[in-house]
């Protein structure tokens, strides 16, 4: 009785060690977790107050000490047709980032708005941005939607992801969504698209 106690605890000591490895091996098979950063009412009445239409906050753990660099850009569609890139950066990574896209809307005189985008990353030692130039709001009287990552993801060397979608479109609204399908046809359904995207990578490669 004592004997096949004995071994129903090894067993059971086994099957404990080897969940634990296998929870671990999932956890470390992605290079990166991107966490967003909660705004509360304060913070967000304060971002609001600086004219910000869009603002994208991102704790980047990176779990793969072979990552590199970190690459960020944003494409811009009009009339389902691609445009030049609103801005495209790249900068070393550390094991612990914050990533931070925005989006100020403004105007020079009154009848004309215009829109920059800026991407941050800092990692408490020192910060880089990188900001579009200003570019005419196209056709102003435009409905809108926009979605972006609003949970935890686990990210993948080499594999870009889309932060945020930014649809305009006249009359019927159109579906938005962060899946690749769904990207694919608010392209072509829309007036314009803004997709914020960024990609790690184990390349030191900043093209």
């Amino acid at each position: 009785m004592r004997r096949a106690l004995k071994n129903f605890i090894c067993v059971l000591v086994l099957l404990t060690l080897f969940a634990c490895s296998t929870e671990n091996a999932t956890e470390n098979s992605k290079d990166g977790v991107l966490t967003p950063v909660k705004q509360n009412e304060r913070n967000s009445q304060i971002i609001s107050s600086l004219g910000f239409d869009t603002l994208l906050m991102y704790d980047l753990d990176i779990k793969n000490e072979d990552i590199k660099i970190i690459h960020l850009w944003i494409e811009h569609y009009k009339n389902g047709e691609k445009q030049e890139d609103l801005l495209k950066g790249a900068t070393g990574t550390s094991e612990k980032m914050t990533v931070a896209a925005s989006k100020l809307d403004f105007k020079i005189d009154d009848s004309t708005t215009y829109s920059r985008w800026t991407y941050s990353i800092a990692d408490g030692t020192a910060i880089s941005t990188f900001k579009s130039l200003p570019i005419e709001l196209y056709k102003e009287n435009l409905g809108m939607g926009q979605t972006w990552v609003d949970d935890k993801i686990k990210i993948e060397a080499e594999k870009p992801i889309t932060l945020a979608l930014i649809a305009r479109y006249d009359g019927n609204g159109v579906g938005i969504g962060l899946e690749d399908e769904v990207i694919k046809n608010t392209i072509k359904d829309s007036d314009e698209v803004i997709i914020v995207k960024a990609m790690i990578s184990k390349k030191e490669d900043y093209q």
